[in-house]
């Protein structure tokens, strides 16, 4: 018999819970390959950077007993060179010249709650949030080989690799990079 999780991820609207985001993002990568990219040596107040609290950022998140355990953000921008942590990938793909641009990035599902479809259910939620709000012609985001697959089945398109920036200069992972004009099929 198998166990039915349902946590469906919910737009954030009270700003004030934006560091147990920043927080979870570290937390989220204890344990795991990819904690020498993302810790609390490296990120001690959390991760966050210059998009998080500006008006066109929007966070999800899905909550547990009042606890964020997940979350995704999307950041509308009409300069794609906003978006620091990809700046290789944007010097080095072709991007449709419609605006403004939609950048999903930063998914994150604490360790306690990861094998329940927390990302598949969070990437669908932010896609037809997108849609429906009709606030972007296309998205873009970067993805290790562990999400790649979600990314194809809701419609991006993988561009190649890139190195993607977690600390300015200093941390730097090779990642897929994704495209997906925002239609009613993908």
């Amino acid at each position: 018999m198998s166990i039915i999780y349902n946590y469906t991820p919910i737009l954030l609207k009270d700003k004030s819970r934006l560091q147990e985001i920043y927080d979870l993002r570290v937390t989220a990568y204890e344990d795991s390959p990819k904690s020498v990219y993302v810790n609390k040596e490296l990120f001690p107040n959390g991760w966050k950077d210059h998009l998080d609290e500006v008006d066109n950022t929007y966070h999800f998140v899905v909550i547990d007993n009042q606890k964020i355990v997940a979350s995704g953000r999307i950041a509308i921008v009409d300069d794609v060179y906003e978006l620091t942590d990809l700046k290789e990938a944007l010097d080095m793909f072709e991007l449709p010249k419609e605006k403004p641009v939609a950048y999903l990035s930063r998914l994150v599902v604490h360790k306690e709650y990861r094998k329940r479809g927390i990302p598949d259910s969070m990437d669908r939620f932010r896609l037809n949030f997108l849609k429906e709000n009709k606030m972007a012609k296309f998205a873009i985001g970067c993805a290790t080989n562990d999400r790649q697959a979600s990314l194809l089945k809701y419609g991006f398109v993988n561009l190649g690799t890139c190195n993607f920036k977690f600390l300015e200069d200093k941390i730097i992972q090779e990642q897929s990079f994704f495209c997906n004009y925002l239609t009613d099929e993908s």
